[in-house]
């Protein structure tokens, strides 16, 4: 089977590097899945998971992003991410009191925090693409 490269990387560093199955990035107008072979595609992100599987199509690793942009060609799919955190090192506790502490402020940017918030908690809850 084929594979493609994939890396994930942070202002910091380089959070993931493999060659991998399938990848989903959420793309600002909707979640993408790249497949080796994939057509040339750039697109800005929105706040959302990406999902990394193998070729055998099991999960290998998901991450939440708050925004980037991403790179897909043929062979390679880069996502350059504003910041990138483990899909399972989110409390959904302290996210709620997160969302509940930016929900009584009113500013331009605690709107975008409040987004972000909010699309982590979504990550964390929804059970859609855990398998292809």
């Amino acid at each position: 089977m084929a594979t493609i490269s994939f890396d994930l990387v942070s202002p910091e560093n380089l959070i993931f590097n493999d060659d991998v199955g399938t990848i989903i990035v959420p793309g600002k107008d909707g979640d993408l899945g790249v497949l080796p072979g994939h057509s040339q595609v750039m697109s800005s992100l929105r706040p959302g998971r990406v999902m990394v599987y193998s070729e055998d199509k099991n999960l290998v690793k998901s991450f939440f992003v708050s925004g980037g942009f991403a790179e897909i060609n043929p062979e390679k799919c880069i996502v350059l991410a504003e910041s990138v955190v483990e899909l399972n090192s989110l409390d959904k506790s302290s996210i709620e009191k997160e969302i509940e502490e930016l929900g009584s402020k009113e500013s331009k940017e605690s709107e975008e925090q409040l987004s972000i918030a909010k699309a982590k908690l979504e990550a964390i809850t929804v059970s859609f693409y855990d398998k292809i």
